[in-house]
């Protein structure tokens, strides 16, 4: 058994690092946080989005799409079925390929993951709407793009 005499300077150490441990912000919290800017420096390209969407499609093994395009940076999610599914690699790279090409100076995001392909389309479906107020979308935007190179 421990003696008395150690047992008090080890149960204060063990509670001073816990404590340090809980106390802080998360790094990522704090980088999202940081990337929120005023609502009229946040730019939707609806027109850049349908045109990725396209492209998207016409890669083989590409059920559906869907896109947004805010600032410099496009998200992509395709919806591949059946035994494309074993292309997985190829056909994102097929995607970003084609999607490289309509502008270079934007950031290509491509995913397969049915998860992210669903929130894709909600935030598509909201972004020409603006109903979520842009601020809002672009820290959903910025989470979903994160999630994506996971």
């Amino acid at each position: 058994m421990l003696k008395k005499q150690y047992f008090l300077p080890l149960l204060a150490v063990f509670l001073i690092f816990v404590l340090a441990a809980g106390c802080g912000t998360p790094q990522k919290k704090r980088q999202i946080q940081q990337d929120t800017r005023n609502e009229s420096q946040i730019q939707v390209n609806t027109e850049l989005a349908g045109r990725a969407r396209e492209a998207a499609g016409t890669v083989r093994g590409v059920k559906e799409s869907a896109a947004v395009v805010i600032d410099r940076d496009i998200a992509i999610a395709v919806k591949v079925e059946r035994f494309d599914r074993l292309r997985l690699k190829r056909i994102r790279q097929d995607v970003h390929d084609r999607i490289k090409e309509l502008d270079q100076a934007y950031n290509v995001h491509v995913t397969t993951d049915k998860k992210l392909f669903k929130q894709l389309q909600v935030m598509e479906l909201n972004s020409p709407r603006e109903e979520p107020p842009l601020q809002e979308l672009q820290l959903k935007f910025n989470k979903l793009i994160q999630d994506i190179h996971k």
